[in-house]
């Protein structure tokens, strides 16, 4: 599944450019991705500022009220309102006397499952290349993943085929992150795509919150590299295994290795790199 699959226009905007070949230009009409901010608002108070690829936007405020710990866990989420009334086409007016935005969502939860960070009065703005900033490794009291299934190698290393093929968007017009999710036997859930690459594991893991789908058992591949921020939303998940096509950072492999979460690096082709507990990987004899 693709969150292109529910729109009936595509994310994105038509500008001019010159392309080159040769030392010959010439000028045509591209495609290029969108780019909006969402405001998040918990409890009628605006808590965060997402720059994002529009679309899905209600399962990108659930997995990211959720990984970002806003909340207690998506039990205590008791409504999530978009505001918009979908996606209009690039350069579509809104309905003449509306008041609605594509651009808001509004979420309820009971006050005591609010974490502090939630009733701050200062608007966080995340941007698309990187997520909340001035947390540290200490601040991380959660408990670690736990075991989970085991996965063989080629199982994991045919996951990169599986989800370029659900890179619609990237297929198209370039410049998106993907994430997806898959069970230890390579059956898909989901392929969300985004120009962030938080947003897009964000929209991945909202997806499944919001229809039931467990992610304990779960295989969450990333297009870009794995960060703090990466690694601290599969944990506070409870994902067991978090793959990607780029390289983690050393932070995010003390807190792999600390949580027990299992951590894969360079997932391209025929190799891979495996960083952190291994013992959910199995060689055979």
């Amino acid at each position: 599944m693709n969150a292109l699959d529910r729109q009936e226009a595509w994310p994105v905007a038509l500008s001019h450019a010159w392309e080159v070949h040769g030392g010959q230009g010439e000028e045509r009409e591209i495609e290029t991705a969108l780019e909006e901010p969402l405001a998040l608002h918990i409890n009628g108070h605006q808590v965060a500022v997402l720059m994002r690829l529009p679309g899905m936007e209600v399962e990108l405020v659930a997995g990211f009220c959720v990984s970002e710990g806003l909340v207690s866990g998506f039990a205590d989420m008791l409504t999530i309102h978009h505001c918009g009334q979908g996606l209009p086409s690039p350069g579509e007016e809104a309905p003449e006397g509306t008041t609605e935005s594509r651009n808001i969502v509004e979420v309820r939860v009971p006050p005591e499952a609010l974490h502090e960070d939630a009733r701050l009065e200062v608007v966080r703005l995340i941007r698309a290349g990187c997520g909340a900033v001035g947390v540290t490794e200490l601040d991380l009291a959660l408990p670690p993943v736990q075991d989970g299934p085991t996965a063989d190698p080629q199982t994991l290393l045919g996951l990169g085929k599986a989800m370029r093929e659900g890179q619609r968007l990237r297929q198209r017009v370039g410049g998106v992150h993907a994430a997806a999710a898959f069970d230890a036997g390579r059956k898909l859930a989901v392929v969300c795509e985004d120009i962030g690459r938080h947003n897009a594991v964000d929209k991945a893991v909202g997806y499944c919150l919001l229809r039931d789908v467990p992610l304990q058992d779960k295989i969450l591949l990333c297009s870009g590299r794995l960060s703090y921020e990466m690694v601290t939303k599969a944990i506070r998940l409870g994902i067991p295994v978090l793959a990607s096509m780029s390289a983690p950072t050393a932070l995010a492999l003390r807190l792999a290795e600390r949580f027990n979460l299992t951590l894969v690096g360079y997932l391209r082709g025929r190799r891979m790199t495996i960083y952190t507990h291994p013992e959910r990987i199995s060689f055979g004899v």
